[in-house]
Formats: C-alpha cells, structure tokens, sequence
C-alpha cells in the first residue's frame, strides 16, 4: 500500500506495455534512437459506420508536459526499479520530449483511418507513448462518442451524465465524465470534473436520503420538506424531488405537490424544481406526472427521467410521447456500455523520412504511410462534403486545395467514384493542428482547457453534417478520400512489397 501511495503523475507516462521499453534497448543499443519517427493514431471502425467525437488531446499534451517538468531524480525513483538495463535506465533517466505532436483538437468530429493525432519525434520518445496516448484516447473516445449518439436520440431534450459511481476507476470517472460534456451531455454529476475542468456539477437526490428519515408517505414527505428549506436558497438552486422511493404517483407524486405547496414553491421561482422518476414504465408514468403537476398549476416543473437509459430506450420514450425535460444516463455512457472497447491504434508511419506502411490479410489492418493531415472539405451550402488525407509535403492535390482551384476526389476502392469540386464552389478547414513544437507546447494547446467551448465546438461542426449523417442506424457513408500522390505512395509500397513474395 505505501508504495501506490506515493505514485506521482509520472506514473502516468510510464503506464506503458513492456515490449515498448525492450524494443527502445533494442534501437539504442542499435544507435537508432535519434531516428525521426512519426506515429499517427487513428482507429478503423465506429460501433455505427459513422463518426466518432474527438477528446483526450489536453491529456495527452499534460504527459507531454510532465515527462518534461518530473526531475531527473524522480525518474529514477520509477524507472529502477522496472528498468534492468544500466545504459537504457541512464537514457530514460536525462530523457525529454523534443518532438512535435499534431492533433485534431478535442471536440472535433473524425472519420475512421483519419490520423487523430500524430507525434513525430526521435524514435525512443516517440515509441514509449505509444500506450500511454492509446489508455487515454481510447476510452475518452469511447465515451465522447456514445455520449453523441444518446445526445442525438435525445435531441431537443437535454442529457446530464452521471455514470460515476459505474465508471472503471478514478480517471474514467473523472476524464470520461468531461468526454460526455465534449460529446454533447448538458450537465454532469462529478465533483473532481468540476474541479479540474470547471464545468459545475449538479446533483437530485438519492432514495437513501428520503429512507434517511424513516418507512412510508409520512416520512417522505418530511425528506422533501427538508430538502427544500435547506436548498432552495443555495447558489446551484435545484429542487428537484426523487419520487419513486414509494409510490410514483399514489405517494411520491402527491408529497412533492404538497411539498411545494407548504413551501411556497411554484412557477415564479427563479431556480429549477420538478420531479425524477428511477424505476417503472417512464412513459406512462411521467405523462401521469406532467398532468397532475399542470393541473395543480406547477407548469414549469420539470420532470427528469433516469433508469439505465441508453440511445434506444431514449428514442422509444420520445416515441411515445414521454413527458421528460432532461433525460439522466449513467452507465450507458460512462463505460460506453454498448461499446466500451474503442479500436484505437498507433502505428508507425515514416522513418527518417522515409514512409512505411503495414501490410495485413485483413485488409481494414493495411496503414496508410507517410507524415500526413487532414482538411474537411464544404459544398457551396456550408455542408462537410468530404474530407481529404494529403501528405504534409510534396502533395499535389494539397496545393491544388490551398489555391482554391478545380479539385478531383476520388474513392480509394472504386476508381469511378469520384467528383470534382469547382473553384469557388467549396471551402476548406484543416482539421490537423499543431500543438508541441520542439518539445514546447504553444497557444492552441490553451483552448482544450475550455471544455464547454470544445462542447459548442462539436454541436457546432454537428450542424455542418446532413441528417443523412448524422443518423444513428445505418448513417449515409461520409467520404473520406486519399489524395492522389498518398493513394499512389501507398500502393507503390504495396506493389514493391507484393514483388518480395514468391
């Protein structure tokens, strides 16, 4: 116990696989370590065919930073004592980023086989992140993600994530429950997110605290009472009643409208009030609620609906015309219950400037090679029309991009699925942004600290897609294409490989 006690973020930057610290022996006793590596980190699949919500840059820019500021001495407090080899445990020890990390920032909407982020740097640092970024990205794109999708299902109706208590561990509680606030969620449960990441937590109430006053109506309409006195004055001023404890409606619903009542809560109060259902059929049940909560002239009490939701149960009590002004979701989203192993990977894709590709029987495993960005492309409507892969240098189509000029994209599979896109008729954003320089952090990095803005970044870019796109099941396939000179490296290097096979 003493031992995981004093573990410092440090820990962080090593909580890595074995095999990327054998093979760094490998490349310095090889004198390789000064190569120039770039690695991207992309995935090849989303749980729909669709687009997945981009966070976890800002965390990956902070192991950047601390493996910079953690002092030589601290260092070797860690890496001795998992490090067997002296000449190795001397270069980790003296070792810091001097690399360059390219991302598309938090926020942003990504297709797959889209570099998400790439690190070119000496070939050791370079490959020692390697599970480090992957333990980050994977699970807060997991999380972001889903959180889109149930967002969308809930679409005009709120959602407020509150999966803590169901997450893997502290940093998924904590990082995941702000990947939610990115992919779209209104509100959070989560004090330490609060802390970190500014964005107010907010809370109801839990049936303990009603039990916490004894069995039945009598004692439940003493917790409702108490709450309020004690709440209704509060700066997060939010009365909003747990009623399921008992009786939705034979009990709980009765107590709450005379708890307001005897409270003199009613609709010119400046806060929020209303109910929260947990349990039963929510639809009936919160169409019972609004009926007597209008007719007891509480119009603009709010009803709030939790009890393992997901993006299939939401759009069924929208379906049924539910009564609901914010829906709660908890596990669904917090560990990505549908889904909760995202396909993220991190391959090499150039070496000295030199690109390199992987070759696979699966052809969705084949790499894309080379240093490369990406652009998203716009019709004459302001409509994300298709993205576009080039190579960072020496890129043709790029160019032709940049000078706003007649521009081709064609299908990497089906040479006859292309089209041109005249001059004058679209726009461009490039998506890939620098955030570390040489080992330094620049501005752009300060934006990720914004969460709510990274949020209004992505509902922004959602606004950009056709509904045909942003549908949950079996979304219009979205383009996104390989330049010509990347589309011909690619298969140069495939054929020049192929050519080595008896």
């Amino acid at each position: 116990m003493g031992r995981d006690r004093v573990l410092t973020d440090f820990a962080r930057v090593i909580n890595s696989d074995r095999y990327q610290y054998t093979e760094s022996d490998i490349f310095l006793m090889e004198k390789m370590e000064s190569k120039e590596a770039v690695f991207d980190m992309y995935f090849r699949k989303t749980e729909d065919g669709g687009f997945a919500v981009v966070s976890g840059i800002q965390e990956v820019i902070e192991l950047i930073e601390i493996l910079n500021k953690t002092s030589e001495e601290e260092k070797r407090r860690y890496f001795s004592e998992i490090i067997e080899e002296e000449h190795l445990l001397e270069y980790l020890v003296k070792m810091k980023f001097t690399g360059d990390l390219y991302a598309m920032r938090d926020g942003e909407i990504v297709y797959p086989n889209e570099p998400i982020l790439t690190i070119k740097a000496p070939l050791i640092q370079a490959k020692i992140l390697e599970t480090p970024i992957l333990n980050l990205m994977n699970m807060q794109l997991a999380i972001a993600t889903k959180a889109s999708r149930i967002t969308r299902a809930a679409y005009p109706i709120p959602v407020s994530s509150f999966g803590s208590r169901r997450a893997h561990g502290f940093d998924s509680a904590v990082t995941g429950t702000k990947a939610s606030i990115i992919g779209g969620c209104l509100s959070h449960s989560n004090l330490v997110t609060e802390y970190r990441y500014k964005v107010p937590s907010v809370g109801t109430m839990a049936h303990s605290f009603i039990q916490a006053f004894g069995v039945g109506a009598k004692a439940e309409k003493e917790a409702f009472d108490t709450f309020i006195k004690h709440r209704r004055e509060r700066k997060a001023n939010s009365l909003v009643l747990l009623i399921d404890t008992y009786n939705t409606i034979g009990i709980g619903l009765k107590n709450a409208i005379q708890s307001f009542k005897d409270n003199g809560i009613d609709d010119s109060y400046k806060g929020n009030y209303g109910v929260r259902i947990d349990s039963g059929d929510l639809a009936y049940l919160s169409k019972k609620c609004r009926f007597e909560l209008d007719q007891a002239g509480f119009k603009k009490a709010k009803i709030f609906l939790t009890n393992s939701l997901n993006e299939s149960l939401i759009k069924s009590l929208k379906e049924q015309g539910a009564c609901v002004d914010i829906f709660g979701v908890g596990d669904a989203i917090a560990v990505s219950k549908s889904n909760p192993c995202f396909g993220g990977v991190y391959k090499i894709v150039e070496i000295d400037e030199k690109p390199v590709i992987k070759l696979s029987e699966d052809v969705i495993k084949i790499s894309n090679p080379g240093f490369k960005e990406v652009y998203r492309l716009y019709d004459k409507d302001e409509f994300a029309y298709a993205d576009l892969i080039t190579l960072v240098n020496n890129d043709q189509d790029k160019e032709t991009l940049l000078n706003g000029q007649d521009l081709m994209i064609r299908d990497e599979k089906y040479e006859f699925k292309s089209s041109v896109l005249k001059s004058g008729e679209y726009s461009y954003k490039k998506l890939t942004c620098e955030f570390v320089k040489n080992g330094i952090i620049n501005d752009n990095a300060s934006k990720l600290e914004d969460v709510i803005g990274s949020r209004n970044y992505y509902l922004k870019s959602l606004e950009k897609l056709s509904e045909e796109r942003k549908r949950l099941e079996n979304p219009h396939q979205y383009k996104v294409d390989l330049s010509k000179d990347l589309r011909d490296l690619k298969y140069d290097l495939i054929k020049e490989i192929k050519s080595q096979i008896n």
